[in-house]
């Protein structure tokens, strides 16, 4: 049968069962679960509603991020770096002065020894002072761009890009500060191609650690780790760090993700091609992490990195120029979201969206770290970033750092959260 004009336009092709009949309905429907789904209680650790972003901590109760046992400021195992990088003891007997000895244990690291069979590790003592300490971790492949994009993430910050949500930072450690600008940040804000992070140490360890001050005057410490698939399947203790830690941030490579044509020519270029099993990073993070009810209850977010490849393909275009928002709403991040989801589960399909049917509170983002792609090591127009803070906003207004309407527990689920 041949249908004129206007019948066609009235006329509904018949959706296949159990298929989305809208472009938006399978995040509405996963959404919606989520929302009916009881919260944990306020307080639970595990939801990242701790409503303490700046709560003072008794000593001892302070977890270490590697070996995550309890420690408590040790003024008998605090260590500086020398000239060579070497870990040298510091004796703070001789400093009598207040602001001199505040001044120097600022720079100390404290050597934990909470347990006696785990690696040497340091950690920088300002984060044993200020509370309890909130990890994000990043998770992907290597080729996902995490180092680019967490790199400037941390440079926005640093620019005052949490200011409008009257959140103001410190460094941690000056020193490993200044080694991380110099390092880091300044090559990538040059042109220069970053070198893959991969570690060489047998348990995760923080790329770069931050004293972040909420509009209420509270300081909490939080520290970025950069986790690659091959870092996670090397060691068990890189795995055991997972238990521990208080966000997390999965960053999809659209070369391996999304079968579009305007990619075939770079994943020729590289020799790569569309894997439909998702991200094996993605899957063996979700399979260690515990869980006590349908869902994951640790702050998650989901980044489509690279978008600056896709910036003609909507809806990354309309998302790639869209300004930060100047407060946060109780509904901040679900368009773009639903966006988002669509884009992946139409032409990823579901397993690379494992994470956000996993975690009860998990957005979707768009970003671009360089803002184009490489040519000889370099980036011709320079590393231009596009919405690469937005990912870490919607993290800390789910544990309270942000403030928003409805509360943290219900960041990320939309205003019917309960």
């Amino acid at each position: 049968m041949v249908l004129r004009p206007r019948e066609a336009a009235g006329r509904r092709l018949p959706v296949a069962a159990g298929a989305p009949r809208t472009r938006h309905e399978a995040f509405d429907r996963t959404l919606e679960a989520k929302r009916r789904a009881s919260a944990p209680l306020a307080g639970d650790p595990a939801s990242g509603a701790d409503g303490a972003a700046g709560a003072e901590a008794a000593p001892g109760d302070v977890l270490c991020p590697y070996c995550l046992e309890e420690i408590r400021l040790d003024l008998s195992h605090l260590y500086v770096t020398d000239d060579r990088n070497q870990y040298q003891p510091l004796d703070l007997s001789g400093i009598t002065n207040p602001v001199r000895r505040d001044d120097a244990m600022r720079a100390a690291v404290q050597r934990c020894a909470a347990d006696p069979d785990f690696p040497d590790h340091y950690i920088p003592v300002p984060y044993l002072t200020h509370g309890r300490p909130l990890t994000v971790a990043m998770i992907g492949q290597s080729s996902a761009g995490k180092s680019h994009l967490l790199t400037q993430m941390i440079a926005e910050i640093t620019d005052g890009g949490l200011r409008r949500y009257g959140v103001d930072w410190q460094s941690v450690n000056p020193e490993q500060h200044a080694r991380f600008v110099r390092e880091r940040v300044q090559p990538l804000r040059s042109g220069k191609v970053l070198a893959h992070t991969g570690s060489v140490h047998e348990f995760a360890q923080f790329v770069e650690s931050l004293l972040l001050t909420d509009a209420h005057g509270r300081v909490r410490p939080v520290a970025f780790f950069d986790l690659g698939g091959e870092d996670l399947v090397r060691t068990d203790e890189v795995l055991r760090f997972l238990l521990g830690v208080d966000a997390l941030v999965f960053v999809v490579d659209p070369v391996l993700a999304l079968p579009l044509p305007q990619l075939d020519s770079l994943r020729a270029d590289l020799e790569v091609e569309v894997d439909r099993d998702g991200d094996t990073a993605f899957g063996t993070v979700l399979d260690r992490l515990p869980r006590k009810g349908p869902y994951l209850e640790t702050p998650a977010v989901m980044v489509l990195g690279k978008a600056d490849l896709l910036r003609f393909q909507p809806p990354v275009d309309r998302w790639l120029e869209e300004g930060p928002a100047a407060a946060i709403g109780p509904d901040q991040f679900l368009a773009e979201s639903a966006d988002v989801h669509a884009l992946l589960h139409r032409h990823a399909g579901q397993a690379w969206l494992r994470p956000f049917d996993a975690f009860r509170r998990c957005t979707l983002h768009v970003a671009s770290a360089t803002g184009g792609r490489e040519s000889g090591g370099r980036y011709p127009a320079g590393a231009r970033p596009r919405r690469v803070l937005e990912p870490l906003v919607s993290l800390l207004a789910m544990h309270g750092i942000i403030e928003a309407p409805g509360g943290a527990a219900s960041f990320g689920v939309g205003r019917e959260a309960q």
